[in-house]
């Protein structure tokens, strides 16, 4: 049975046409994340191949899945999340439990947030000293 994400889910998949379909195979949960569209539509770092939209920030993304040949055999999709800027480590946790969901993970109870997240967006605090 397929997972159902929440609509409020700021994440969204991107099955290129080219991609076999993911309805028997482990990517078959994709379905349930909403596709993404950008609209209009426009050519972006000399990608001009439109069958991918605009993915803003999405660096190499769109550059890839435009780049599979049609004779391409291997299921592909990509998931998409954009968030704003600052403490995004609520985001990094939603992400990485929609891919855990993707690939079949139900049981995961906690993430590990790497030890460089520790010392908060701004670094290290201040010395308290210094304001006496």
């Amino acid at each position: 049975m397929p997972h159902k994400f929440p609509p409020s889910t700021p994440t969204y998949q991107i099955h290129p046409p080219n991609s076999p379909p993911l309805t028997t195979t482990a990517l078959r949960t994709l379905s349930s994340i909403p596709s993404y569209t950008f609209l209009p539509s426009s050519p972006h770092n000399g990608v001009k191949d439109t069958s991918i939209p605009f993915i803003p920030g999405g660096g190499l993304t769109r550059r890839i899945l435009n780049s599979l040949p049609s004779e391409w055999s291997v299921p592909t999709a990509s998931l998409l999340q954009f968030v704003l800027e600052g403490d995004n480590r609520t985001d990094a946790a939603l992400f990485a439990a929609a891919a855990a969901k993707v690939v079949g993970l139900d049981s995961v109870e906690h993430w590990i947030q790497p030890s460089s997240w520790k010392q908060g967006l701004f670094g290290a605090p201040h010395d308290r000293t210094l304001y006496g």
